[in-house]
Parts: structure tokens; C-alpha cells; sequence
């Protein structure tokens, strides 16, 4: 047991030494790493020191020893117990004036346990056996060391059980509550059981296989995880030792039968050995390393020859949605993956929502334009990988939930964002790897040029779609427009007591949606406005038979119901109720009585300027779209004007349009122009909607066309 006791405490303290080098090299100025350091230093000192006492029992002062064992036990389990504290990593690095304050009775204890003999007061090796003799302050210090070392535990799983963040619960999972449980049941075996069972065979052995868990946990979550980049150390040490063993190896072997030759009578040249020794190196420098580094190397080769491949496969691919399909498939297989996703930028929504998915089924949540997250990939054009979040305090301190929340939400472990001029296309989100495994280095640097790559593609394949839907477009617009006349008429009606004004906004060159008048006599006007869904042949057809419809109903043009009646019976037997989504508003204006009667079919409700009362009235009848049904009944309002009010009749397109931020137009901005011109004529109050309207816009395009009409009772 003796020999056991030596061999596993001198390999523990190795360990803890190269782990305590190895994460303050890594990171000294992090919180966490600094705490762990000490955790580990302290340790280190608990094992070295039970290593002399056992080794060297005879040349040292054994109670010295085992006094300074005391110290670095009661310090660990301290240190210990303010690491549950300051991880998971916090926004704020926890105050060090808390740290000082928890580890205050600890150096108290500390000091006391090597300063006096209130703890141990000789200590001692009889028959092979460690032999101290306790002191009344022992006591305290055992309940004292156990008591933080308890806490420690159980603040660890609570920290476990409350944190979502997935890399945080692994590396808890795998470091801290399994090398907190271990130096838990050390505890038992070095200060419980000699004390009050007097038991010593396991004294060393139980700290020794708590710090090969620690140590042993610690290393595993980094080579899996990926934490550090261990990987990479780990892989290039040994490949590079393998080089050199190969290179070396024949050089000393030259060198040595030169020596050993130098003494016959066959004497070799020192150039022909300096020669045969340069070639050497060059040969395996040439021949050798790179089938040595191809043999380390072997799956890096092989998921960059399926990129690769993949990216001179899908060169000629013009269908957008088929190749987001291939982009994901060759990963989700390259990399063996779980999950992958394809967010997708919506004009309609004006979010990215998920495009197509592989993997496991889970719902994905759409992404918002103006989120952190889309913000940061709009600066950096970069792939961002997870672990990043949670260590990039710079960047991602402030905003770190929301980040995590996307990437645990969507399952996602790495993200791509892709690109399409200016603007961010997408985001290409890429889950956990079957094995568990982390993202290599390696793979990470591959992943970034097939990121550039594809992009490139995808950017490609949506202008070709573009183009040839804007070539389509242009097609039918050119047919429609020979087929309509105009969309506006070409005179406003100009009577007296009513004013007008009016402007037309078309998507496209021409448009669909139009205005116009009825004017049965001297006495009224009729005005319609229209919004007809859709482009092309169809849908200029539909317009021509509005249009042509409206101007038979002259005798009709008091009755606002008569005439929207009239032309829901012609359009259904027109189109058989397939007309599309087309809406109207039509309203009589009485000059002599000054009343205005209305009837609406799934337009915008009227707005009117009430001079009065200085505010706004809707007049509505709610009536269904045209076409559908031709037995629908339209309702009709009647309501009496006085001069100063302002009427205006608009497409939904003029408020529901948003600009390059995502910004609605919205009714209140469209009052607001209105009220602020109400003292101009008519067609200044237009102008004057049509320029805010337009600068609202700047290089956007509005959704449809715009129909506006405004009128005013003079």
C-alpha cells in the first residue's frame, strides 16, 4: 500500500502541476481559470506533500509535512467552494472582496493547522503506517474543511440544475460535480476516517484518485468539447514528435556508422556525409511529411475533398431552394451532424423564417430583422461558433443570453450567415455532431472558406431568379399595358363646391389599380378607387372590366349600393368567381345637399377631416371583395359634409409599405401630412403626401400599386 500511496500521489502531483500551467498559459486573466489555478495549486500541494511523507519519512520533518498537508486541504476545499461561485461565468466577474471574505476562515484555519500544534501535534511512520496525534482543534478544522467542500457540492448541482446553457451543464456536468463528488469522498478518507475511525490505509489513495477524476474530467470535456483548442495542441505534438523520430532516426544512424567506420581503412568523405544527411532530410521533409500529416490529418482531407466537390458540382445549379437543399444535405453528411437549418429572409414577413431543415424534428423560431443577432452578422461577416459566445466577453457580454437563446432554441451549435448583395440572405444554423464531438480547428477554417464559397452560389443563383422573374414580369406588364388604356384619367373633375386631387403609384411601369369618375349631372360626382391583386394579362383583363363596368353605371351613380351591386354581379359572371382579390370603394357626392353616400368592398375605409372638430372620422360598410359571390350584399353609408372637410381614398398599400428599416408607413403619418395641409387645395395636399411618401421610402419600392384621391369641400 506504502508503494501505492507514493507512485499515485507523485503522478497526481504531476498532473495538477501541468493542469494548473496549462489554464492560467491558456487564460490568466479569467476569472474562472484564476480560481481553478488555485483550486489546482492547492491540491498539488495536498498530494506532493503526502508524496514526501511517504517517500522521505526518515529526511524530513514529518509533522512539518503533514501540517502543510492540513493547509493545502483546508485551502482546496475553499477554493473549492468559491468556485461554485464564479462559474458558470457571469456578466460581471464575481467581487474578489466576497472571495477574500468566504476564504477568510480557511487562511484562519490554515494558519493555525502551521503556526500551532492545536491540530496535529507530531506526526509519524510506524510499521509502514502513518501514525499523527490529533489535537482538540482538529475537530474544528474536519468539520470546517467538510462543511466547504458539502456546500460546494450541492451549490454545484444547483447551478446545474438552473443554468440552459448547454456547454455550461457539460462542463459541469463532466468537471466540477464529478471533482467536487470525488474530493468529497477524499474528505471522508483523509480527515473523517483517521480521525474518528482511526483509519489510515486510505490517506493517500483517496486524494490521489479525486485528482486523477479532476484532472482525468477536466481533459476529457476539453479533447470532446473542444474547450481551449486542446485538440489541436494535442494532434500537432504527437504528429510532430512522430516527423522528427522519422527524420532524426536515419541522420543519427549515418552519423553513427561514420563514426564507427572513421577508424577503418575505408574512409568516407565528411562532404559525402553531409550530403547524404541533407538529402535525407530533404527526402522525408518532401516524400515523408506529408503523407504522415495526411495520415493524422485523414478526415480533414476527406470532408475538404467533399466540399470542394461539392462546390464545382453546384456551379451550374440556377434553382435557389435545390441548392440551400444540397448546402444542407452535404453537411448535415460531412460532418454527421444531428440537425441543420436554413433560415430564409421573407419579404412578406420581414423575418428570417426557416427554409428548408435535415435532422432531428424540433420547431424552429423564425428570427426578427433588427435582433442582436442579425445586427452582428450585418458587421461581421463571419461564422460564429457557440463556445465564442460564452467566452467573448468583449463582443457578446451584454448580449449573451439572447445569442445563447437563439443558438438553444434552433438546436444550433454554429452559424453561417449568407449574403445576397448588401443584404443578409439567410443564416445557415448547424447542430451537434452524432459523436458529441466539438468542431475541430480544422474544421472550423474549411467551414469559413465553404461559407465565402457558397455564398458566392447561392448570392448567383438568387439574381438568376430575380432576373427571370423580373423578365417575366416585364413580359406581362408589356401585353397588359396594351391591353388598358390608362390607369388614371387623364382631367380631375373640377366642379364648384368640391376640389380634387390625386396621385398614381405603380409598382411596375404600368399598373392595374386605378381611379375614376361618374358624372350622371350637374348636381353629383361618383369616385371609385380599386386594388387589384396580382400582375399581368389576368389581372388587366379584370381592371378593363372594372373600368368598363363602372362607366354603365352613370344612372345608378346616386345609389352607392346600386352601383357596387352592379359591378360584383358582372365581374363574377366575367371571371365564374375566380376574378382574384379584387376591392373597391366607390362614394356619391350631392353637391346641392352636401351628402356623401358610400359603399365599400374590402377597400380601406374612407378617412375624412372633419373641420369641426379638427380630427378624423372612417367611414366603412365592410363589405366582401368583388367577384366572389354574386348574391353578396353591400351595405351603404350616408353622412353630410361642410366646407373645409377633406376626404381621401387610398390603396392599403400606401400605409401597410415599409421602408429599409421595416418601418410602416402607417395611417397616422398619412393623417398627419393631411392635417398639416389641410389650408392647401387638393392637389397640393396630393403632392404634398406623394413627396413624404416617397422620401418614407427612399430606394425601397412600395408593395402594390398606390392609388390616392383626396377631395375637399370648398
Amino acid at each position: 500500500m506504502q508503494t501505492v500511496s507514493i507512485i499515485s500521489s507523485l503522478v497526481a502531483s504531476v498532473l495538477l502541476l501541468f493542469s494548473v500551467l496549462f489554464v492560467l498559459i491558456k487564460d490568466w486573466r479569467d476569472q474562472v481559470n484564476r480560481i481553478y489555478s488555485m483550486v489546482t495549486l492547492s491540491a498539488f500541494g495536498l498530494l506532493f506533500t503526502m508524496f514526501l511523507t511517504y517517500a522521505y519519512p526518515d529526511a524530513i520533518d514529518l509533522t512539518v509535512v503533514n501540517r502543510i498537508t492540513q493547509l493545502s486541504t483546508v485551502l482546496t476545499f475553499a477554493w473549492m467552494f468559491c468556485m461554485s461561485f464564479v462559474f458558470p461565468k457571469r456578466e460581471r466577474a464575481f467581487p474578489y472582496g466576497y472571495i477574500f471574505l468566504m476564504m477568510l476562515p480557511a487562511f484562519v484555519i490554515a494558519g493555525i493547522a502551521v503556526g500551532t500544534d492545536w491540530n496535529i501535534s507530531r506526526a509519524y511512520i510506524e510499521n509502514k503506517v502513518l501514525v499523527r496525534e490529533f489535537r482538540f482543534f482538529y475537530t474544528v478544522y474536519a468539520v470546517v474543511t467538510f462543511l466547504y467542500i458539502s456546500v460546494a457540492v450541492a451549490k454545484f448541482v444547483i447551478n446545474y440544475l438552473k443554468t440552459k446553457v448547454a456547454i455550461y451543464r457539460l462542463q459541469m456536468r463532466y468537471v466540477f460535480i464529478g471533482t467536487t463528488v470525488s474530493m468529497l469522498i477524499a474528505a471522508v478518507f483523509s480527515i473523517i476516517m483517521p480521525r474518528f475511525f482511526n483509519y489510515s490505509e486510505l490517506y493517500v489513495l483517496g486524494p490521489s484518485i479525486a485528482s486523477f477524476i479532476a484532472v482525468g474530467s477536466f481533459f476529457y470535456s476539453v479533447i470532446s468539447y473542444q474547450m481551449m483548442d486542446i485538440t489541436t495542441a494535442i494532434h500537432k505534438t504527437v504528429m510532430y514528435t512522430i516527423i522528427s523520430t522519422l527524420i532524426f532516426l536515419p541522420i543519427f544512424g549515418i552519423l553513427w556508422a561514420y563514426d564507427a567506420r572513421r577508424e577503418s581503412l575505408i574512409a568516407v568523405h565528411p562532404m559525402l556525409v553531409a550530403g547524404s544527411l541533407v538529402g535525407v532530410f530533404l527526402f522525408f521533409s518532401v516524400y515523408v511529411q506529408p503523407q504522415v500529416d495526411r495520415i493524422f490529418k485523414r478526415r480533414q482531407y476527406e470532408f475538404e475533398n467533399v466540399i470542394n466537390n461539392f462546390i464545382i458540382d453546384v456551379e451550374k445549379i440556377r434553382d435557389f431552394r435545390q441548392l440551400v437543399q444540397r448546402t444542407v444535405d452535404i453537411l448535415v453528411d460531412s460532418l454527421f451532424l444531428k440537425n441543420a437549418v436554413f433560415f430564409l429572409f421573407s419579404n412578406e414577413t420581414r423575418r428570417y423564417d426557416p427554409l428548408y431543415r435535415r435532422g432531428e424534428e424540433f420547431e424552429a423560431e423564425p428570427v426578427d430583422r433588427n435582433s442582436p443577432l442579425v445586427r452582428w452578422f450585418v458587421r461581421n461577416q463571419e461564422v460564429l461558433y457557440l463556445d465564442r459566445v460564452y467566452t467573448d466577453d468583449r463582443s457578446f457580454g451584454e448580449m449573451r443570453e439572447e445569442f445563447a437563446g437563439f443558438f438553444l432554441k434552433n438546436r444550433a451549435r454554429l452559424v453561417m450567415p449568407m449574403y445576397h448583395g448588401r443584404r443578409m440572405l439567410g443564416l445557415l444554423c448547424l447542430g451537434d455532431k452524432d459523436s458529441l464531438a466539438g468542431y475541430k480547428p480544422d474544421e472550423l477554417v474549411t467551414l469559413q472558406n465553404f461559407q465565402r464559397e457558397c455564398n458566392v452560389h447561392l448570392s448567383n443563383a438568387l439574381t438568376y431568379e430575380e432576373a427571370m422573374r423580373e423578365e417575366l414580369v416585364n413580359r406581362t406588364v408589356e401585353l397588359s399595358s396594351n391591353i388598358m388604356a390608362r390607369s388614371v384619367p387623364e382631367n380631375l373633375p373640377n366642379l364648384i363646391g368640391v376640389k380634387f386631387g390625386a396621385f398614381y403609384v405603380p409598382k411596375y411601369k404600368e399598373g392595374v389599380d386605378y381611379f375614376d369618375f361618374l358624372r350622371p349631372g350637374s348636381q353629383g360626382v361618383g369616385v371609385i378607387g380599386t386594388d387589384i391583386s396580382g400582375v399581368g394579362i389576368t389581372s388587366a383583363l379584370n381592371s378593363v372590366v372594372l373600368r368598363s363596368a363602372f362607366q354603365s353605371c352613370v344612372e345608378d351613380a346616386p345609389s352607392a349600393y346600386s352601383v357596387m351591386q352592379k359591378l360584383n354581379r358582372i365581374l363574377y359572371d366575367y371571371s365564374e368567381g375566380r376574378a382574384g382579390f379584387i376591392t373597391a370603394y366607390y362614394f356619391y357626392y350631392d353637391i346641392k345637399t352636401m351628402r356623401l353616400i358610400y359603399s365599400n368592398a374590402g377597400f380601406p375605409p374612407l378617412d375624412i377631416y372633419r373641420i369641426e372638430k379638427n380630427d378624423f372620422d372612417s367611414l366603412d360598410t365592410e363589405g366582401i371583395p368583388l367577384g366572389y359571390d354574386p348574391e353578396a350584399s353591400y351595405g351603404m353609408g350616408r353622412t353630410n359634409l361642410l366646407r373645409g372637410d377633406i376626404g381621401m381614398l387610398y390603396s392599403k398599400a400606401l400605409i401597410n409599405t415599409k421602408n429599409q428599416r421595416g418601418d410602416e408607413y402607417g395611417l397616422h403619418r398619412l393623417r398627419t401630412v393631411v392635417k398639416e395641409n389641410r389650408s392647401g387645395r387638393p392637389f397640393e395636399i396630393a403632392n404634398a403626401v406623394k413627396k413624404d411618401f416617397t422620401d418614407f421610402l427612399g430606394l425601397s419600392t412600395p408593395e402594390s400599386d398606390i392609388v390616392f384621391i383626396v377631395f375637399k369641400i370648398v
